[in-house]
């Protein structure tokens, strides 16, 4: 763990470690500066093209006043990407803004939206707080926004289309770091586990949320072309039980296809605490993929069951409920993003013992991946 340094994005990322996940040696109590928190610009790595994203997950009951209940999980996503790639007709160089989400229903609907807009870059820290100890993410229509730390909490306020998220998510963990360079290039903080408070409005009616469980991360993808471009896809989720957090990324490479994960990095955490109780990468892990669905209106297939086996760590997910995002680009830059929450039975099993929960679950899949053979 001591042979990984710290990761400040104001300098130019130096890693040499094909990856690795530490917890941060900052006590969350303690009042110190995280510079990881706040947004950042291609200029800042020596690349020609970055994306920054900061997500969040959770799981949780929605209680009206009058008491009525619905389960549901729900995932926000926002986004900016910047590139002297990204210009306007007349050349100049614009910020790429995005935002979605998804929602997860008992009754097993979803309901999923995605925003985008373009502004010059040079206004982009009017809406996005760069190099700084927070995170302040304002979507140009004022109606979607995530600010904050985790010493102060992260506030979510988002509308759309009648519906409004208002929460704040407290980390309960200890930040880890997530490292790879190949296939792709990559940093992501991770707050694994801690609690959602605040208020949900569906269909007019306004649904409070208490002590819901949530996930957190900030990823930065970097490189000298769009991120999709770099590999086949990826398959990350997370799994939480009673005890247990477990975090896993594995990556395609463009020559893996769909039968192979060139990066495969499995975290086993206390959920309360955030110590690391296990890691593996690389070949301590199995990965196996059964019961695939052939999305032929994406070009696309998905497994619908995965397991991520160690000596000693089993993993089952599978994907009960999905939301499929396709997001078209020129010149095979784009990708479809199959994103899954399994509220029950997701299955933990270490050193013996046994716990279920719930996961959330990304299969990915670039346009890049579909039009490269595997060599």
């Amino acid at each position: 763990m001591n042979k990984t340094s710290k990761i400040w994005l104001g300098l130019t990322l130096s890693l040499v470690v094909v990856m690795c996940i530490v917890p941060a040696s900052a006590d969350l109590s303690a009042n110190i500066a995280d510079f990881t928190e706040g947004g950042h610009l291609e200029t800042d790595f020596n690349v020609n093209f970055m994306a920054e994203w900061w997500y969040l997950n959770g799981k949780a009951t929605l209680v009206s006043s009058e008491g009525e209940e619905n389960d549901i999980g729900f995932f926000v996503t926002l986004v900016h990407q910047e590139s002297p790639i990204i210009v306007s007709l007349n050349g100049t160089q614009r910020t790429h803004l995005v935002t979605f989400y998804g929602l997860y229903f008992d009754n097993g609907t979803t309901t999923f939206n995605y925003t985008e807009t373009y502004i010059p870059q040079t206004t982009v820290g009017n809406y996005i707080a760069l190099h700084t100890p927070y995170v302040d993410y304002v979507y140009p229509d004022g109606l979607k926004r995530f600010n904050g730390s985790a010493l102060q909490g992260y506030n979510l306020n988002y509308t759309y289309d009648g519906r409004a998220m208002d929460l704040i998510f407290r980390p309960e963990a200890e930040k880890t770091i997530d490292h790879a360079e190949h296939p792709l290039n990559f940093t992501t903080y991770e707050y694994s586990y801690g609690t959602i408070n605040g208020s949900i409005l569906l269909d007019g009616k306004r649904y409070n949320v208490s002590d819901a469980e949530g996930y957190m991360d900030h990823m930065i993808p970097i490189g000298s072309r769009p991120w999709p471009m770099e590999m086949h896809g990826w398959s990350w989720f997370d799994v939480t039980t009673e005890n247990y957090q477990v975090v896993a990324y594995a990556v395609r490479g463009l020559d893996d296809g769909y039968d192979d994960y060139s990066y495969k990095h499995l975290s086993l955490l206390d959920k309360h605490n955030g110590t690391v109780l296990a890691e593996y990468s690389a070949d301590e892990i199995t990965i196996t993929e059964t019961d695939w669905i052939n999305a032929s209106e994406f070009n696309r297939k998905r497994p619908v069951k995965v397991v991520f086996s160690t000596p000693d760590l089993n993993v089952t997910v599978n994907a009960e409920k999905v939301i499929d995002f396709k997001y078209p680009h020129l010149a095979n830059m784009g990708f479809v993003n199959f994103m899954a929450f399994q509220p029950d039975d997701a299955v933990i099993q270490y050193n013996g013992s046994i716990e279920v929960g719930s996961a959330f679950y990304e299969y990915f899949v670039s346009d890049m991946g579909v039009i490269t053979p595997p060599a």
